[in-house]
């Protein structure tokens, strides 16, 4: 009980505050006028409006610190907000003891008061910085770009950044999906800065725990998950999330939660470990490069589907990668064993490959014979194989190729002069391979814009890294 009036007071903080921003704001205009015309009967206003404010801001100042006792609030933010609100109440008061007619002024301060404008001026400014960082607290750190149009966005760039995965198969669910998900699109609201609902979404523990309103997510049951429900409702619904204003959820994040969900809401569990049915399986693979593959998808016959069944059979992905299109993604992600000899069968479908996954497999050299039978590849990964340098020149036929993972291959910079004659080359990993500085830069030479990546970075152990979902 002895937080009550505490708790109480501090819930007026939302009416308290928006009286001095309408006060004050409309004092600076009211002086704005005055100074434009001398002798004007508004300086009397303008005195008014500013006592009423300042003293308004006084008590939005004293209320947004109780609320803040409540928590739930990002650190960093609320001290900005805090100081800032205490500062325009400070500065308005004292604004308004220079705007009082000339009679009234203690005899200090009649020096200061051709400056009074200037110290409206920059009482506004503060208003304006507190009144921002009260909106981040509230709505989050972009809730004045996503109220911009999609068009608008995207001529400022201000598109917020899509989720790319190196590796889909070999990411968690959780981590490397499901939260970066709920980070970007609700954690605004149900987050560390703010908790609606009692409800808080940054944490695997918090998700299942749930909020005021019982259980959000029932693992294993989609429709009984009150998180899902909410993301299905239609637009216009006050229930719907995000609310209206909001950039939404799109249709594949909202699929790829109901699959998680669906699978049990796992913490620890990587995509391979999991059941992945047929209409997710393109939705994870444009996890790995975004949307610009579909986008740019040509119009071509459907591949073999005796060859497709062969190759699943053994346990080797072939996922289209859009639904209209006949473009492959193939990845023997599941399958080490793939071997030179199983690289007939890629054969037969070698038109529609574009995206081929063959690391941690058996292949080696031999493999790459075939290789020129897959004119469209674009993306190709034979890290931590046999593959040397023998193999990379039949990379020549494949002239669209844009990415190339040789991770800890037999790869020399005799094998890296092939590479120079792919002039669609965009990325290279060479990491734990025979090849030197000076091979290394004689291909950069030849393709300034091609980025080579040589691994073995040195990361600083951060408090983030000991976290186990």
């Amino acid at each position: 009980m002895e937080e009550f009036p505490t708790l109480f007071l501090g819930r007026w903080h939302p009416l308290f505050v928006h009286l001095p921003i309408g006060m004050l704001i409309m004092a600076f205009f009211l002086a704005l006028l005055n100074q434009k015309k001398a002798g004007s009967p508004l300086a009397p206003a303008v005195a008014v409006t500013l006592l009423f404010g300042a003293a308004s801001a006084v008590l939005a100042s004293v209320s947004g610190y109780l609320l803040s006792l409540g928590g739930g609030y990002d650190t960093q933010t609320l001290s900005l907000h805090q100081w800032l609100g205490i500062s325009v109440a400070i500065t308005s008061i004292f604004t308004w003891l220079l705007y009082r007619r000339p009679s009234d002024h203690p005899g200090r301060l009649r020096p200061l008061r051709k400056f009074r404008f200037l110290f409206l001026s920059v009482m506004t400014a503060l208003l304006g910085l507190a009144g921002h960082f009260g909106g981040t607290l509230t709505h989050g750190p972009d809730y004045l770009i996503e109220a911009l149009p999609e068009q608008t966005r995207r001529l400022m760039g201000w598109q917020p950044k899509q989720l790319v995965i190196e590796n889909v198969q070999e990411a968690f669910v959780y981590a490397s999906i499901i939260q970066p998900i709920l980070k970007q699109r609700c954690e605004s609201c149900h987050g560390t800065k703010k908790k609606e609902g009692e409800l808080a979404l940054h944490t695997l523990d918090m998700l299942l725990q749930g909020g005021e309103s019982g259980q959000v997510v029932v693992p294993g049951k989609v429709t009984e998950s009150e998180l899902y429900r909410r993301l299905m409702l239609p637009e216009g619904d006050e229930d719907r999330m995000p609310p209206k204003g909001r950039t939404p959820i799109s249709s594949d994040q909202i699929k790829l939660i109901a699959w998680w969900i669906g699978v049990g809401a796992p913490g620890d569990k990587q995509v391979k470990d999991l059941e992945q049915p047929e209409d997710i399986q393109p939705i994870l693979l444009a996890l790995e490069g975004g949307e610009k593959e579909e986008m740019t998808l040509a119009d071509i016959p459907p591949a073999d589907a005796e060859a497709i069944q062969k190759l699943r059979a053994k346990g080797v992905k072939v996922i289209p990668l859009a639904e209209t299109k006949n473009q492959l993604a193939v990845s023997a992600v599941n399958y080490p064993e793939f071997t030179d000899q199983d690289m007939e069968l890629l054969t037969a479908i070698g038109e529609n490959v574009i995206q081929l996954k063959l690391g941690n497999t058996r292949i080696t050299d031999n493999a790459m014979q075939k290789i020129d039978q897959l004119p469209e590849l674009q993306r190709l990964h034979v890290e931590n194989t046999a593959v040397g340098d023998i193999g990379l020149t039949k990379l020549r036929a494949c002239k669209r190729l844009t990415y190339l993972n040789l991770v800890n291959t037999k790869v020399t910079d005799q094998g890296l002069a092939a590479l120079r004659e792919l002039p669609a080359l965009e990325r290279i990993y060479l990491y734990r391979t025979a090849t030197s500085p000076q091979g290394l830069s004689t291909l950069s030479r030849a393709n300034p814009k091609l980025a080579i990546d040589t691994g073995n970075y040195q990361l600083a152990v951060v408090p983030a890294d000991t976290l186990v979902y």
